[in-house]
């Protein structure tokens, strides 16, 4: 009897190995392919982390240790490297967040503006403005340094910070009045008709229901372009002469020079630190990108 219970229990043992096997095998017969293709996006994505993870580790070697054994481990680690950059670079890192912030909050308030006025406003010529200042987008850049170079030696505002706040507020709000504009316009229009029958201005039907329904398109707006005002090197580089004015991109390229050779830990710390504030904005305001980006691809 005894025997029997146990080659029972034996079988049934067989019959849920059976039965999980086949179980398993289905599963991986339905997502094989998916399998595969995180198996392949998860080497690629630490094929493109390589070269941060290699710039922090050269950052922390002296350059005795990049030049004998370039792949190896930092020992001792050299935190003089971050103190050196820290102590140059602080000024300019300095001015590159104040310029950043106060050039994206003004691209955001008038591409915020620019959006409600062709969204709801009715005015003569508004399809034709509209479609003058998206043509702004079909021009490089590169084509338009030299005259607004001209423009700003004639306005005497050459190694100012104006000369670097009003060419990126002016060019920086071109797209952000069409990402604004196509958010807006699907707002129920029902609530402007009711705060208009309120008694509400169009000043305050833009900063009561415009400006906070469209905070996702608004922030989206703002991390594109604190990434595209922060990582701009050309023009900062024609305009700004007093290296106490400049922004960090530039100043990182002055600090190069000065390292060089001599002290590559050093030279590439500054590196790593200059990436610091762009890290910290994908940090707290991917979720707010990611949201505003999703939100807008459903606009009609």
């Amino acid at each position: 009897m005894a025997d029997a219970e146990v080659i029972q229990g034996s079988e049934k043992t067989e019959l849920k190995q059976i039965l999980n096997y086949r179980r398993f095998s289905t599963i991986w017969k339905k997502n094989r392919g998916q399998a595969v293709l995180l198996v392949i996006a998860g080497i690629l994505l630490f094929l493109c982390f390589i070269p941060m993870i290699l710039m922090i580790i050269l950052s922390l070697k002296t350059t005795v240790q990049i030049y004998g054994n370039f792949w190896s481990m930092p020992s001792p680690i050299a935190w003089s490297n971050y103190a050196k950059a820290f102590n140059l670079l602080l000024g300019n890192m300095f001015n590159s967040t104040l310029l950043v912030l106060i050039a994206m909050g003004l691209t955001v308030f008038l591409s915020a503006m620019g959006g409600y006025v062709f969204s709801w406003l009715e005015f003569p010529g508004k399809k034709v403005l509209f479609i003058m200042i998206l043509s702004l987008m079909m021009v490089p850049g590169i084509l338009t340094l030299t005259p607004r170079y001209k423009l700003i030696v004639d306005l005497y505002l050459k190694d100012t910070w104006w000369a670097l706040i009003l060419p990126w507020v002016s060019g920086g709000q071109v797209f952000g009045i069409l990402l604004c504009r196509t958010f807006m316009a699907e707002l129920p229009a029902s609530l402007f008709e009711a705060a208009r029958i309120d008694g509400a201005t169009e000043w305050q039907g833009f900063v009561k229901i415009s400006v906070p329904l469209a905070r996702p398109i608004l922030t989206t707006v703002g991390i594109m372009q604190i990434i595209a005002f922060y990582n701009d090197f050309i023009w900062p580089l024609m305009v700004i002469d007093t290296n106490s004015k400049q922004v960090i991109t530039v100043a990182i390229r002055v600090f190069q020079s000065v390292t060089g050779s001599n002290d590559i830990g050093s030279m590439i710390a500054g590196f790593v630190f200059t990436t610091l504030p762009l890290v910290v904005v994908f940090i707290f305001g991917s979720r707010y990108y990611i949201e505003g980006i999703t939100s807008g691809a459903i606009k009609t």
